[in-house]
């Protein structure tokens, strides 16, 4: 009778389908689904026979080693991770040896950078035969990472993204301003107007198609439209991050902004007090409701803008002979820091929010995530559209090889 095949709660992996000779996985029988590490994660190939392209740091700490993978997608899956957040990841399937065994496991894709572990072994992965010894580590022969030093050191460097501008007004002045700064900071950026949109779910992965013509892949997409007014794009924004783009303002973020009470209710929840009725009317919820009520263009006190984590920009209510006092600097630091932390809140990384002081603190009185740029650039001078594409490059991490690699991996 065969020897009882035993692993420990951690092992050395190899998964020689992906170029991967060597990483430590923890061994996890809780979760179901086994997990790889991965970023830059880019879907390619035809709709009837879909592959993903992805990055792997697989040593912990040492992000100068990197492997550029490949491989089928067998399913997408939503995975509710150990921290409670829901994530939709592609799943592929790929051959795992640890010692003298080899077996196909399905694996998901997710970024484990801040894990110490770059993968692990869920109990889908462990076969019949096979018993976790959950006292004791590396119970299989240990590998090493020395296959990777051949592998060239390779430095984040800046390269041209692919940008959407998902645009409800492709002629829009802050769009343009957008599109025009993109291409003089070296980027790729295509105007997509919403309208001429359609999306498709012909096969295991989402598409957009454009004229009949299918999408290809963005790196990013920056929003240009009022959910308020123009709730249809909200689909298409979700579907680009379903292809795997990174959107400035996420899908979920856009629709909650075109619901008042639970845009108040976030807020609320953080810690920000928000005027507007307790109880919404139905018409306010619709193209013809009150756009004042989540419309941060008005002159309803200070307006902020907020890109990323920072508010760039301040424009100051109009003056008039019974308007109220000037606003004092520390007003005005107030009021940024609130409107940061409350983009934070609604997860904006790109929005106006309107301030003021109501005699017993500052409240929002208005948000939106379709900023009027032309607005903060004639009122403050400031190019808004340059910050507005740092905080895209920060948000696409690239890895590129040294120029003299010439391995061709």
């Amino acid at each position: 009778m065969p020897a009882p095949f035993i692993i420990g709660w951690e092992e050395w992996v190899a998964l020689p389908g992906l170029g991967l000779p060597a990483i430590k996985a923890k061994v996890d029988t809780g979760a179901r689904t086994s997990a790889l590490h991965a970023h830059n994660i880019e879907p390619f190939g035809p709709a009837s026979a879909p592959l993903v392209r992805f990055n792997v740091h697989p040593i912990a700490g040492k992000t100068d080693i990197e492997v550029t993978c490949s491989a089928p997608v067998v399913d997408r899956r939503d995975v509710t991770s150990s921290n409670g957040e829901r994530e939709t990841r592609y799943v592929i399937l790929t051959q795992v040896r640890i010692g003298t065994r080899t077996w196909p496991i399905e694996v998901t894709l997710t970024n484990r950078e801040n894990m110490a572990y770059r993968m692990l072994l869920g109990r889908q992965a462990i076969q019949e035969d096979m018993f976790v010894d959950p006292a004791s580590s590396f119970r299989q022969p240990k590998l090493s990472y020395k296959p990777y030093k051949h592998l060239p050191s390779r430095d984040p460097i800046k390269r041209s993204l692919r940008i959407a501008m998902l645009a409800a007004d492709p002629a829009g002045p802050g769009t343009t301003r957008i599109m025009l700064a993109a291409r003089e900071r070296g980027h790729v950026v295509e105007l997509i107007p919403a309208a001429d949109v359609a999306l498709t779910f012909d096969g295991l992965l989402p598409g957009l198609v454009i004229d009949d013509s299918p999408m290809g892949h963005f790196d990013i997409v920056i929003p240009r439209f009022d959910p308020m007014q123009q709730p249809g794009p909200v689909a298409i924004l979700r579907q680009f991050e379903l292809m795997g783009s990174v959107s400035l303002n996420p899908a979920n973020a856009m629709a909650l902004l075109a619901d008042p009470t639970a845009l108040r209710q976030t807020l609320f929840a953080s810690g920000i007090r928000m005027t507007g009725p307790a109880h919404v009317s139905p018409q306010q919820h619709s193209p013809a409701g009150n756009p004042q009520t989540n419309s941060a263009h008005g002159p309803d006190g200070m307006c902020v803008l907020v890109v990323g984590q920072s508010a760039v920009a301040v424009r100051l209510p109009p003056r008039t002979e019974n308007s109220d006092p000037p606003c004092e600097p520390n007003e005005i630091q107030q009021a940024r820091r609130m409107a940061v932390k409350a983009a934070r809140a609604l997860n904006l990384r790109l929005a106006t929010i309107n301030i003021k002081n109501s005699g017993d603190g500052h409240i929002v009185t208005a948000v939106s995530g379709y900023p009027w740029l032309s607005h903060f650039a004639e009122a403050t001078g400031i190019a808004v559209e340059n910050n507005i594409l740092k905080d895209a490059e920060g948000e696409v991490r690239s890895w590129v090889r040294h120029a003299n690699d010439e391995s061709g991996r």
